[in-house]
């Protein structure tokens, strides 16, 4: 539970700080060569009947076989459960249910650390209506079953210092599940987000969740991306906000000065993936894409 004390009373909360307000942050160490390489994605939504096992484990595959020393996950790892939004479209409707679900189907590779900070939709409409800190809860359940590679972020927005194992110098990476819907322009709504900040609070990397995209790119010398998701197109993305979606993830090199600890260089690597015809009539790089049964009811 999201227990807060205030002087001599006690509450439980439906609301949490960001994660970069609370507490000392987590420490990411570069390389000897200054370098660092880690994958990045999110909005795998399990639990979902449009979730795509099948583009987790390839991606895992590909995040181990390049050497990533740990995955950024952007957040909504789990579908939720929301009255009037996605009632029709789980295949699994509780909480723990999809916790369970979580810690015996996210993937699971020798050497790989998943970092997860936690959305304020979907999983976190949990924490907003029965005020569950549901990422301690998700990283608990993880140890429940045996899954010590889970480390929980926090909330909504979760800074990582990036130091320099040579020098100790430092920068910041954000990774953020943010809120609000998409945009017209692919790189719009995360332009707006990082002109909003204010001089000198900026990150140096900033991964964002949520919009269910692919992009990389520079705004305002923050290098910036977008890091996909892990469910197909549903009812509600198709007709009610008519969104296009990005089915995959990121693997992200990153170079920093050793003097200054700056992030001098980003090498972004997109990978995308198809609708389950693509795979299954045409070639097939990751398996056969097993389902559950769908239905737009």
């Amino acid at each position: 539970m999201n227990i807060h004390q205030s002087g001599d009373y006690w509450s439980v909360a439906k609301t949490q700080p960001p994660a970069f307000t609370d507490g000392d942050l987590p420490t990411y160490i570069s390389r000897p060569d200054n370098t660092f390489r880690f994958g990045a994605w999110g909005d795998s939504h399990l639990g979902s009947k449009y979730e795509r096992l099948d583009v987790a484990n390839d991606l895992y595959d590909w995040y181990a076989k390049e050497g990533a020393d740990r995955v950024f996950n952007t957040g909504n790892w789990v579908d939720g459960y929301k009255v009037g939004l996605n009632e029709h479209d789980f295949h699994i409707p509780h909480m723990e249910g999809q916790l369970k679900y979580l810690a015996e189907n996210y993937p699971k590779r020798d050497g790989l650390i998943t970092y997860a900070i936690t959305g304020e939709d979907h999983e976190g409409w949990w924490a907003r209506s029965m005020g569950i800190d549901i990422g301690r809860r998700a990283e608990q359940t993880m140890r429940e079953y045996g899954r010590e590679d889970w480390i929980n972020l926090g909330f909504m927005e979760a800074h990582v210092r990036l130091v320099n194992a040579n020098t100790g110098t430092e920068s910041i990476l954000a990774v953020v599940h943010p809120g609000g819907g998409t945009a017209y322009a692919l790189s719009y709504s995360v332009q707006k987000i990082v002109e909003a900040l204010e001089g000198g609070e900026k990150p140096a990397v900033a991964l964002y969740g949520h919009y269910h995209k692919l992009w990389a790119g520079n705004i305002r010398n923050v290098w910036v991306v977008v890091t996909g998701c892990g469910q197909d197109q549903t009812v509600f993305t198709r007709n009610k906000i008519k969104q296009e979606v990005h089915v995959g993830g990121t693997l992200i090199d990153l170079e920093q000065d050793p003097e200054t600890g700056a992030i001098i260089g980003m090498t972004p690597r997109l990978r995308r993936y198809f609708v389950k015809g693509y795979y299954n009539n045409r070639w097939n790089k990751a398996g056969d894409v097993t389902l559950p049964k769908r239905g737009i009811g």
